[in-house]
């Protein structure tokens, strides 16, 4: 009989306790893994999210808030050197009294070229999207679910003057992440403006931003330092600026969480510990028999090595497809309301399931070494007790 046969009967003979250890076992790991895959699938989202976003924009500041700018400053923009072309941006944000729902506005007359990023659904009245209907507006699905509305009905929203206007609904769009598109409403410009309150007179127009596309790549921090020293009233924003502050934000969220975990990781294996180096006395009469038999140090020690490997690869598995479920299936129940924030996104939106090699070598080796290890010293300790001691 070798010793992995060996170690799987050994197992066997105390089922019941065996099995309560992998459920334990399995639930601390799945709540650290829950954490990993949260906070790595959001992280992929918001990136390829950013990745269709102008390499750099200007906003106006007043009292350290956003407020809205003049068009007119994308002409005295555009004449810095190494800028590809300037664009206004209309967007901003309206609260649905209908639904409770915080829902974004974006103003574009040419959707189909101008926001090459959206994925447009089979569904969609092509027609109506050439004729560039002023009572057109596009949608998230979200939108439309909240709204119990469908494609060809109208759409009624409240300018910024209380004002109850109506927009027949010709298409809804899906992107790459549904952070993107679930809750936004596109509408041409000057209906946008309506909306979100931005002035469109002939004499002063006012947008949100400005975006700033740039020749080269590699000039974008230097055009941003013209841009901040020609306009000391503007904020000059990156595209690298604002992905780096959302991977520290959504990493320091998760840090919170994963620490706890680690915490509570490491308390179970000090339980193990505990509960290894005091031996039973069967487990040391077994040892005992062992040795009389002739097995060696070595043997002992891999033969615990190797229950020790069976027990916590088991539950490791079983805690990465519980955490799997928890996530991308159940959308995350428990850590969602935590990691995402005081502010929920209304509608809600699922996480695309995504999960890399390092997320799951991390997770093993939190989960796996330290548990060996765990149980490498007090197996030693028994393994080198001589068998007639061992055995009274």
């Amino acid at each position: 009989m070798n010793i992995l046969n060996y170690a799987v009967l050994s197992l066997l003979r105390s089922w019941q306790k065996q099995v309560s250890l992998i459920v334990i076992y399995a639930l601390v790991v799945g709540f650290y893994a829950s954490v990993v895959f949260f906070t790595s699938s959001l992280k992929t989202e918001t990136s390829q999210t950013l990745e269709d976003l102008p390499p750099l924009w200007v906003q106006q500041l007043q009292g350290g808030r956003l407020v809205p700018m003049s068009v007119s400053l994308q002409d005295s923009i555009s004449k810095i050197r190494g800028i590809k072309k300037v664009f206004p941006r209309y967007w901003g944000y309206f609260f649905d009294d209908a639904t409770g729902a915080v829902l974004t506005v974006m103003g574009t007359d040419f959707p189909n070229k101008e926001i090459g990023f959206l994925e447009f659904k089979e569904d969609y009245n092509q027609n109506k999207k050439e004729k560039n209907n002023q009572n057109g507006v596009l949608v998230g699905t979200g939108v439309l679910e909240t709204r119990n509305l469908q494609l060809g009905d109208f759409l009624s929203l409240n300018d910024n003057n209380g004002k109850k206007v109506s927009y027949e609904i010709v298409g809804s769009f899906g992107a790459k992440s549904d952070l993107l598109t679930k809750d936004l409403i596109i509408l041409p410009i000057k209906e946008a403006q309506k909306i979100i309150g931005l002035r469109s007179d002939s004499t002063h127009s006012l947008c949100t931003d400005i975006a700033v596309e740039i020749y080269n790549p590699e000039e974008i921090e230097n055009i941003g330092k013209k841009i901040d020293a020609r306009f000391p009233s503007l904020r000059v924003v990156t595209l690298a600026q604002l992905s780096s502050t959302y991977q520290t934000l959504f990493s320091w969220r998760g840090g919170i969480f994963i620490y706890g975990s680690l915490l509570s990781v490491l308390a179970f294996l000090l339980l193990m510990w505990e509960r290894a180096s005091g031996l039973s006395s069967n487990e040391k009469k077994e040892l005992g028999i062992l040795k009389a038999i002739g097995w060696q140090i070595n043997d002992v020690l891999f033969l615990k090595l190797t229950e020790g490997a069976i027990l916590s690869i088991t539950a490791t598995l079983l805690g990465i497809v519980l955490a799997y479920v928890h996530v991308f299936v159940f959308n995350s129940p428990i850590l969602k309301p935590f990691l995402i924030g005081w502010s929920v996104l209304y509608p809600a939106y699922d996480l695309q399931p995504f999960v890399s090699l390092g997320d799951i070598l991390s997770i093993f080796s939190l989960s796996i070494v330290p548990y060996l290890a765990a149980t490498l010293f007090p197996a030693w300790r028994g393994a080198t007790t001589e068998a007639a001691d061992a055995m009274r």
